[in-house]
């Protein structure tokens, strides 16, 4: 069992790592494919490669499609006309709410478009109250389709859109203005969530643990802060605002205890079913209505299945904590939810899971129960750790710690008087406050708690992300350090671990360079890396309650083996450069800063970057050609131009220059040659004349906007004018990360389009 739950894993991993699905009518393949999977008598690599091929196949009949090709790439940014109903609960926030439609119809002009499914639209000035649950309404939007940033180690957005069924992206249009076409009539369900939330956010106004509470009893995260979420993910303890299996499996263990105990005391209950089999229903019952209530998402399904799979073993009288079952379970979750791999809670939850199987199947040692929840929180921290790191590149030093009070106080305090207060919301205000009070008041205490425990700067270490391939030893050697006692030679599983901590990440040779120009939207930032030194140049903008630097720069760092900036050059004070600046600097150390005119960009400890300004890196020579020295301002006139030189090629980064620091420096001519140009104000403006260009004379320009932009940049005049002199043009928007690695010796360069190299099969074109 535990063997053919791996294979057919596999086998639907295999199918992800696909850049297009094969055709869908293979899936017929599976009616013979599955028959041999089942005989006993097969040979046993065929009956693996059965298994395997029946993972394969089962997920290419049930994910989705390339659903993004409903929204014809023509339509994209045009104005359309949508008419649906509104899905999910409204998430309001500082700039924008965000709306989930499901999709009744879509026009463009008088034409209908073929489009089914549902979209994310932003809306920017709604009205109040807001759209209700279930509600029909008509909008004027423009829609793109589902897409994200795409960079080395970034969070794959596009890749979430798909696994939560969203078709498209967009905003709404203030013409014609929105207009609601009929109450609510659907989703009776998700209405009762909403209505849940209004009674919460009525009885707890402005209380920071509302959000807390929301996520912990109907599964909307959306009022959980920033500043909380730093909180948790520093101290380890983010996991507990997901409902997933350690809620469900709370809300279920009440339950079973509860009717176990009860249900001898009914008269004549135990001659229709044992008091075991009796809790064991009411449980698996009391697991699916907590579910439905949180909105039945996908960590949910998982977490619900995963009950369903104990409490069959609780039924048929089989050992509950045995690989068997956790196979069986994760058989379950994997037909049920082919996409289901694809989350990071996936791997999380059941690796949770088997490290407690491993570390307490069959054992009695003696400890007490504080003793066992401290060996388990020390066994589970160890055993994820290398899935940890090499998700999220951090390790929270405290989280066994934080979890160890957290996980109890939770699970006792918050969870039970949320779960009651929230519910009995629905019928009594005066019972429903104090028991929302009361978690709110347990929340609180655990929030002054963790804040405490995540403030000092070395709880939570940034390190760099190992390649996935390391997990193939880590995990092994984690198993084998976790063994009980007795166990030969237990220290050998550290030395399989190595690999997460002493990958040799590759660096250019003396003389070369690496250069990266990010994908980060609307704005700038770029990475040069020699053999022994890294420079930033900008860090792109900010987004929303986050910023580029959190999104994008940073995990590139991080994959890329960087744990410091020797240099940050910040070329102008635009949002769209110089975003993600204070995120960058509070995770890695950054050796010295960069800016135009320090005291007046307000950056109190960097140095003024002005021209004359050079120094020489591993054979590479770094020069500041732009703004000169003083008197400037921070604007796009005053950026700083810099140029990297080495054996195999030059770089040009001229920021956002204006037309008079062009032709300053194009009357330098050979002077300022180089292969590369990233193009001025990053490809949004055309060129007055091609006086720079002649003088750069790139083979490659790159261009730096965001995909589907409002402003439709870059514009055909802008391409045509970059394009006319012979060089190849990239764009971020449309290539993902651009990356160049400039040899030590003359030699032609070759750039690598990061969203065509990591393509996967969800990702829009």
């Amino acid at each position: 069992m535990r063997s053919a739950a791996i294979l057919f894993l596999l086998g639907v991993l295999a199918l992800h790592g696909l850049p297009e699905l094969p055709d869908a009518r293979l899936a017929w393949a599976l009616a013979a494919a599955l028959p041999l999977a089942l005989l006993p008598r097969l040979p046993r690599p065929l009956r693996a490669a059965a298994v395997f091929l029946c993972g394969f196949l089962w997920a290419l009949a049930r994910v989705p499609g390339a659903a993004h090709e409903q929204l014809p790439e023509a339509l994209v940014g045009e104005p359309l006309a949508l008419e649906g109903w509104i899905a999910e609960l409204p998430e309001p926030s500082a700039r924008a709410t965000r709306l989930v439609v499901e999709v009744a119809r879509l026009a463009h002009g008088d034409a209908v478009v073929p489009f089914r499914g549902r979209v994310q639209l932003a809306w920017y000035e709604p009205p109040a109250p807001l759209p209700a649950v279930g509600e029909r309404w008509a909008f004027g939007v423009r829609l793109a389709r589902p897409h994200g940033f795409s960079d080395p180690g970034a969070f794959d957005y596009a890749r979430k859109l798909y696994a939560d069924g969203i078709h498209a992206r967009g905003s709404v249009r203030a013409e014609p203005a929105p207009q609601r076409l009929a109450a609510a009539e659907r989703y009776p369900l998700t209405r009762l969530r909403a209505r849940l939330a209004d009674n919460v956010h009525r009885l707890l106004p402005d209380s920071p643990a509302a959000g807390v509470i929301l996520a912990l009893t109907i599964g909307d995260e959306s009022g959980i802060t920033p500043a909380q979420w730093d909180t948790f993910f520093r101290t380890g303890t983010g996991h507990l605002m997901a409902i997933s299996g350690q809620q469900v499996a709370l809300i279920a263990a009440l339950v079973f205890a509860l009717v176990r105990y009860l249900w001898p005391l009914l008269p004549g209950a135990l001659r229709l079913l044992p008091a075991l089999r009796a809790a064991a229903l009411a449980a698996l019952l009391a697991a699916c209505g907590y579910a439905l209530l949180a909105g039945g998402g996908l960590p949910v399904q998982r977490a619900a299945l995963m009950v369903a799979v104990a409490m069959l073993a609780v039924w048929w009288q089989r050992e509950l904590w045995s690989g068997r079952t956790l196979a069986l379970a994760l058989l379950a979750v994997l037909l049920g939810d082919p996409l289901a791999p694809l989350s990071a809670g996936f791997w999380l939850s059941f690796g949770a899971v088997a490290v407690i199987i491993h570390l307490v199947s069959g054992q009695r040692d003696g400890r007490g129960a504080f003793g066992t929840a401290w060996r388990l929180q020390w066994a589970i921290t160890l055993g994820l750790l290398p899935v940890t790191l090499v998700l999220f590149g951090r390790l929270p030093l405290l989280s066994p710690f934080a979890n160890l009070i957290a996980i109890p106080w939770v699970d006792v305090a918050v969870v039970p008087l949320a779960l009651a207060g929230t519910l009995a919301s629905l019928v009594a205000d005066s019972l429903a406050g104090v028991l929302l009070a009361g978690a709110a008041a347990a929340v609180e205490a655990l929030m002054h708690l963790l804040d405490a425990l995540a403030r000092p700067g070395w709880s939570a270490l940034v390190l760099p992300t190992p390649p996935a391939w390391t997990l193939a030893l880590a995990l092994p050697g984690a198993a084998w350090l976790l063994a009980p006692p007795g166990w030969p030679a237990r220290w050998l599983g550290a030395l399989l671990c190595l690999p997460l901590f002493a990958y040799p990440y590759p660096r250019p040779a003396p003389g070369g360079y690496a250069f990266a120009l990010l994908d980060v939207g609307d704005g700038l930032a770029a990475v040069v890396r020699t053999a022994r030194h890294t420079l930033v140049v900008d860090t792109g903008p900010r987004l929303g309650a986050s910023d580029a630097g959190r999104l994008v720069l940073l995990p590139y760092l991080q994959a890329v083996g960087v744990r410091r900036v020797d240099t940050l050059l910040l070329s102008h004070r635009s949002g769209g450069h110089s975003g993600g600046a204070r995120t960058l600097r509070s995770h890695l150390p950054v050796a010295r800063v960069l800016a135009p005119a320090p005291a007046v960009f307000g950056v109190s400890d960097a140095a003024d970057c002005a021209q004359g300004l050079a120094w020489d890196w591993d054979g590479v020579h770094f020069e500041v050609l732009h703004p000169p020295p003083g008197g400037h301002a921070v604007d796009g006139p005053a950026s700083c131009v810099l140029r990297v030189a080495g054996p195999g090629g030059a770089l040009l980064l001229p920021g956002d220059i204006d037309a008079a620091a062009e032709a300053a420096l194009a009357a330098r001519g050979a002077a300022i040659r180089a292969e590369i140009l990233v193009a001025p104000h990053r490809g949004t403006r055309t060129p007055r004349d091609d006086a720079l260009l002649r003088a750069v004379a790139p083979r490659f320009v790159l261009l730096s906007t965001g995909y589907a932009n409002r402003y439709d940049y870059p514009r055909p005049a802008t391409v045509a004018a970059y394009g006319a002199g012979g060089a190849r043009l990239l764009d971020t928007a449309r290539d993902g990360a651009i990356l160049f690695d400039v040899p030590a010796t003359p030699a032609a360069l070759t750039p690598l389009a990061w969203r065509e190299a990591a393509r996967r099969h969800w990702d829009a074109r």
